[in-house]
């Protein structure tokens, strides 16, 4: 297999194996990342809470899904921890990720 294709093959799968990227999402949790990403910009603790209450619901409705709700919650939890620009830069690769689709 010639050098090119054979890196090209390991970078691809290397991506893959640490996430990057993030799959076609629901309409609502495009919603609820520009809501999320809003609150980490602002550093607002209190809205953070808001944020995982309409997660919540939006799951109860079937509106997201369960692996939706997981990043996002992930994303709260990183935000929490005082991590907010990991947290903003999660949420935008949510929603960059869906250009185009």
């Amino acid at each position: 297999m010639p050098r090119r294709i054979t890196l090209t093959l390991l970078l691809c799968g290397g991506l893959m194996l640490t996430g990057c990227g993030y799959p076609e999402v629901s309409p609502k949790t495009y919603e609820i990342s520009k809501a999320l990403y809003s609150v980490c910009n602002q550093k607002s603790e209190e809205r953070l809470e808001t944020v995982q209450e309409l997660i919540q619901s939006s799951l109860e409705q079937e509106e997201i899904s369960a692996r939706e709700a997981e990043w996002l919650g992930e994303i709260i939890k990183q935000a929490r921890q005082g991590e907010w620009e990991a947290a903003l830069r999660e949420t935008r690769q949510i929603m960059e990720d869906q250009v185009g689709r």
